[in-house]
């Protein structure tokens, strides 16, 4: 609904105009391309390698393979004690 209804708004505000863009875009991704309404340009690729694209998908790619130390050091933290339900509270709770 908000496509349509954004569309309906621009095509009031811009008339022709917005009728000549609206025809060479879509809302699906990438459908125009594959229509052939839009080309992308021969260096498209440059825009993928980029600084931070590149720390962003390292970083995400590290994220998931640190996953099970993340777990495994939550863990700890939990069954420390030091929070509460952890396996040392039968020790911390004879003191209060």
């Amino acid at each position: 609904f908000s496509c349509w209804n954004g569309d309906r708004r621009m095509e009031a505000e811009h008339g022709e105009n917005f009728l000549k863009v609206k025809e060479t875009t879509s809302v699906l991704p990438f459908q125009a391309i594959w229509e052939g309404r839009q080309q992308l340009p021969e260096d498209y690729w440059k825009e993928l390698v980029r600084a931070p694209l590149i720390l962003i998908a390292v970083g995400s790619i590290g994220a998931y393979f640190a996953h099970p130390y993340m777990q495994a050091g939550a863990a700890l933290a939990r069954s420390s004690g030091l929070s509460p339900g952890g396996i040392l509270d039968p020790i911390f709770l004879e003191f209060n």
